[in-house]
């Protein structure tokens, strides 16, 4: 498993032109609105779903699949690094927010919890959609981070024009509906590697 995750993290570094653009975007943000800059975590993970696409690529696979460890486990990697880094990379954005914009901490706390929640079902979903996809998955993620690109920028708007009211109804249902949702993402997270499991067991390598 460590041989896999060192593999991925040489992809990873590979990919110096995208890792310098979200670099220079997370300063932007940074210095202008600081919640728009937990987005890039998204942008990240997306990033880090090629990762499927670069293994799995026929050329790739015959090789990787002769390294000491099962499929099951090789699922098991994928969500752990995809879901995890993305995780560390949000915290971290987030304490840099706050450093910089201390005063919006109930505006960036509430982004925390949406991106989270987002990264949790983004991977329970996109992850399967990769392993079974490959390649023709490129154009629906194009899709996807447009569309939360959108929704997003439509959230940080209303939360702007009307903060007060959207914190008072947060702050009274949050630790319901968040642990909610984080308990019913937890479960499709789950099942989603249970059926990444099948999808590539199924897969000739």
């Amino acid at each position: 498993m460590k041989g896999l995750a060192l593999y991925d993290l040489t992809w990873l570094k590979g990919q110096k032109k995208l890792l310098m653009i979200l670099t220079a975007l997370t300063i932007l943000y940074l210095v202008t609105d600081g919640t728009m800059v937990l987005f890039l975590s998204v942008i990240f993970q997306m990033l880090l779903l090629r990762t499927l696409e670069w293994n799995l690529r026929a050329e790739n696979r015959r090789f990787l699949f002769t390294l000491p460890f099962t499929r099951r486990q090789y699922v098991q990697e994928k969500y752990l690094f995809i879901l995890g880094s993305t995780l560390v990379l949000t915290i971290g954005l987030y304490i840099l927010a706050l450093a910089f914009h201390p005063n919006k901490m109930m505006e960036l706390t509430a982004m925390l919890g949406v991106i989270l929640l987002e990264l949790l079902y983004f991977s329970a979903i996109l992850i399967p959609m990769m392993i079974k996809l490959g390649s023709n998955m490129q154009v629906w993620l194009t899709v996807i981070v447009v569309a939360i690109a959108s929704l997003t920028a439509l959230m940080i708007g209303g939360l702007q024009e009307t903060v007060t009211q959207w914190l008072t109804v947060i702050q009274g249902n949050l630790p319901v509906v968040f642990g909610g949702m984080a308990v019913l993402g937890l479960v499709c997270l789950g099942v989603s590697m249970k059926i990444s499991e099948g999808i590539l067991g199924r897969e000739e390598l």
